[in-house]
C-alpha cells in the first residue's frame, strides 16, 4: 500500500521539476529574445532624436582607439555644454573616471567618487556609432524611487510672540536611514545607487530589501507579460556605490524631471 502510493508522489515531483525546468529555459530564451529587442529599440530611439536635431552619424566603420577617443570625447563634452545651458543642476556620470558629479552652468557643484561600478552588458552590443552620437545629447529622467524621501520633513510651530521666534533649521531626520536610490531614463536606462559600507548591520539589510524588491518586482512583470504571450522587457542599468552622504546629496539635489549627461568609456 505504501509503494502504491509512493509512486504518484514520485510522478507529480518529476511532472513538477520537468515543468520548473520548461519554464526556466523558456524564461532565459524570452530573456535574450528581450535584450535583443532592448538594443533595437534604443539604437532606434536614438536614430530617431538624430532624424529630429537633422543629425547624422559621423563616422561607420570601426576607428582607431584614438580617433574614437576623440569622438567619445567631443560627445561628452557636447553634452555637457548642451545642459549648461539651462539654469537647472545637472548629473554628470563619468564612467572611465568612476565620478558622479552635480553640474551647474558647467560648474561642479558636488562630486564623488564612486567605489563600484557595474555597466549592464548591452551598451557593448550598440552599435557604437549610434551610442555616442546617442550621448552627446543629455539623458532625461522620468521616475525615481528611493528609500528615503526627496525632501527631509519638516515640522514648524508658530511662535507665541517675536521674542520666541527662532530661524528655521531643518533637521534631517533621515540620517540614521540608508540610502538607496534608483533613477530611470529615457530611453528605458536604469541608474541604480548604493550606498557603500553600510553603517549599520540593519543597513546592510535594507539595502538587499530595496534590491531584492526591485528584482522581485521585474521577475513578477516579466512572468505576466509570458502569460499574456509578451516578451520581458529588458532595460540596461548602471549601478553605482556611493558614500551615504554623496548619495543623499545626489539624490535629492537632482530634479525630478532633470538631465544626466553620461560617458560609458
Amino acid at each position: 500500500m505504501i509503494v502504491f502510493m509512493r509512486k504518484p508522489i514520485k510522478i507529480t515531483l518529476y511532472t513538477t521539476a520537468i515543468l520548473v525546468v520548461i519554464l526556466a529555459v523558456a524564461y532565459t530564451i524570452l530573456k535574450v529574445i528581450a535584450f535583443q529587442k532592448a538594443i533595437n529599440n534604443i539604437e532606434q530611439h536614438i536614430a530617431k532624436e538624430l532624424n529630429k536635431r537633422k543629425k547624422t552619424v559621423e563616422w561607420v566603420s570601426e576607428p582607431d582607439s584614438t580617433l574614437k577617443k576623440l569622438l567619445v570625447d567631443k560627445a561628452y563634452y557636447n553634452a555637457l555644454i548642451t545642459a549648461s545651458k539651462t539654469d537647472s543642476i545637472f548629473l554628470a556620470i563619468n564612467i572611465p573616471d568612476s565620478t558622479v558629479s552635480l553640474m551647474i552652468k558647467g560648474v561642479v557643484a558636488h562630486k564623488a567618487k564612486a567605489e563600484h561600478i557595474k555597466v549592464s552588458p548591452l551598451f557593448s552590443a550598440i552599435n557604437p556609432p549610434l551610442l555616442i552620437q546617442g550621448l552627446s545629447v543629455p539623458l532625461t529622467v522620468s521616475k525615481h524611487t528611493s528609500t528615503i524621501p526627496k525632501v527631509p520633513l519638516m515640522i514648524k510651530i508658530a511662535p507665541r510672540d517675536t521674542s520666541e521666534y527662532t530661524p528655521d533649521v531643518i533637521p534631517d531626520t533621515t540620517d540614521l536611514d540608508p540610502v538607496n536610490f534608483i533613477i530611470e531614463l529615457k530611453p528605458n536606462i536604469l541608474l541604480y545607487f548604493y550606498e557603500s559600507n553600510p553603517s549599520q548591520s540593519s543597513d546592510g539589510f535594507n539595502q538587499f530589501k530595496f534590491d531584492l524588491r526591485e528584482r522581485t518586482w521585474t521577475v513578477v512583470q516579466d512572468v505576466k507579460r509570458m502569460l499574456k504571450l509578451k516578451t520581458p522587457v529588458y532595460k540596461p542599468y548602471i549601478r553605482f556605490k556611493l558614500g551615504k552622504k554623496d548619495a543623499k546629496v545626489i539624490y535629492r539635489a537632482i530634479p525630478n524631471q532633470g538631465q544626466v549627461v553620461l560617458r560609458l568609456e
